[in-house]
């Protein structure tokens, strides 16, 4: 073969390579999501996300599941990160962009800019439905309402306006106060009693409570328990309860995993085999009233699309509080300023408060808001080291001295904490935490 033949090879090769496709390429990024590094491989060919795969999370399963499925969704179609996480997950949400990104650096993949539209097409949902049941709320009151109404034979609706249910229900530690409930037994407190629960009830609230509710909450709360173990299929601990402040016995139930993730897992599987529709992104706006002012029906708004819900039996309205609207927090309790952060879940925000009152309601009590002493002080995420507390631990100020009763009522503890040094503590315990 001549010098020109050899070349020719050459050009030849160097043609049929740089015509060949590269072959897809899988790398790993890793982001920071709210509980803890979230890790994920992603397949890039051409260029183009073709797959992400979550190697790791520890994000809570409810919170963060359109995250891992709608979000993922939406970074695979539009090839790019530059786009709006999902409301009431922000830290899930940005700890699997920032993944995703890390991933696309280490192969050297530029990925999209912002796209223009990143939104799912509306469905061609109904808009005028009606049933015998609204449920406004898919927390854990909503929940049980809408599947104790299915269970009564209604055909019910549960309408959510975050993409996630399970609301503040799902982000709390979710422990129950039960007095005479089978654990205390497994733990031989026998002496506790409904009435004595009502009566630390009433006290611990300053008795502002009305004492005919109260009644009807001690005296049902064992039956309810009851109900969500046997019924629902929530997992409680049969060896430990709590002694929340303000109770003069230990008698908080405490579901498996110390959170409302048991809860609300439990209660959306319930309701799916029931067939109970669980509508999300569906913000309701009005009550209507017919002609002798009852409520039968709800409009309501989603993805900017008008939808009336029709309700033949009456309307659930099991939306929560208002800790996540500060101005609204500020406007009926004046001393929780611009100071404090929340707990609440981000759609903790009482629109639908107003939307009651507008529909004749009357809000009472509204000045009596809760603030949660042991919170991480910069985002106000509750810090699960305060339930320590309940096991022996001591709070502790700047000069080591301990300044308050720890089983004393959460305002208590708050403004304690607020008047030492600094207006901040920490919480102190040793080996012997849970044997005092």
């Amino acid at each position: 073969m001549n010098k020109f033949s050899v070349l020719t090879a050459s050009v030849l090769s160097a043609l049929m390579l740089s015509s060949v496709s590269a072959a897809p390429v899988t790398t790993e990024g890793t982001g920071v999501g709210k509980h803890g590094d979230i890790a994920v491989a992603v397949t890039f060919d051409n260029g183009k996300i073709t797959k992400i795969d979550v190697v790791q999370n520890k994000e809570n399963k409810v919170l963060a599941q359109k995250v891992f499925t709608e979000l993922k969704d939406n970074v695979v179609r539009t090839n790019s990160v530059e786009i709006d996480g999902i409301a009431g997950a922000t830290f899930s949400s940005k700890g699997f962009l920032d993944a995703v990104k890390a991933a696309a650096d280490k192969a050297g993949v530029k990925l999209a800019a912002k796209p223009a539209d990143t939104k799912k097409a509306d469905s061609a949902m109904a808009q005028n439905q009606s049933y015998d049941v609204v449920v406004i709320g898919a927390g854990g009151a909503g929940f049980a309402a809408a599947v104790e109404a299915k269970s009564k034979g209604a055909n019910v609706v549960l309408l959510e306006k975050m993409p996630t249910v399970g609301g503040n229900s799902l982000i709390s530690g979710a422990e129950m106060n039960v007095a005479g409930s089978w654990v205390q037994k497994n733990l031989n407190i026998n002496d506790d009693t409904p009435e004595r629960f009502a009566e630390d009830t009433l006290k611990g609230g300053d008795f502002k409570g009305d004492p005919e509710i109260v009644k009807v909450m001690t005296v049902n709360a064992l039956p309810t328990a009851e109900w969500l173990k046997n019924t629902v299929g929530v997992q409680f601990e049969d060896d430990n309860v709590f002694q929340f402040g303000g109770h003069s016995r230990k008698r908080a139930l405490i579901p498996h995993g110390h959170t409302g993730t048991e809860f609300i897992t439990k209660f959306s599987a319930l309701a799916d085999k029931m067939g109970i529709p669980v509508i999300t992104n569906m913000k309701a706006e009005e009550l209507i009233k017919d002609k002798d002012g009852r409520v039968v029906g709800v409009k309501a708004v989603s993805a900017g699309k008008d939808y009336t819900f029709n309700a033949k039996g009456g309307v659930v309205l099991a939306t929560g509080g208002f800790g996540a609207n500060a101005e609204m927090v500020k406007k009926y309790n004046p001393s929780i300023d611009e100071r404090f952060k929340t707990t609440d879940a981000p759609g903790t925000t009482g629109e639908a408060l107003y939307m009651a009152e507008r529909a004749g309601g009357q809000l009472v009590n509204m000045g009596y808001i809760q603030t949660y002493p042991i919170c991480d002080p910069i985002s106000g995420v509750i810090e699960l080291i305060a339930d320590a507390r309940f096991d022996g631990a001591i709070l502790v100020n700047q000069e080591g001295k301990r300044f308050v009763e720890e089983l004393e009522r959460r305002d208590v503890i708050s403004k304690a904490i607020l008047d030492q040094p600094g207006a901040y503590a920490y919480v102190l315990w040793n080996d012997n935490i849970g044997k005092i």
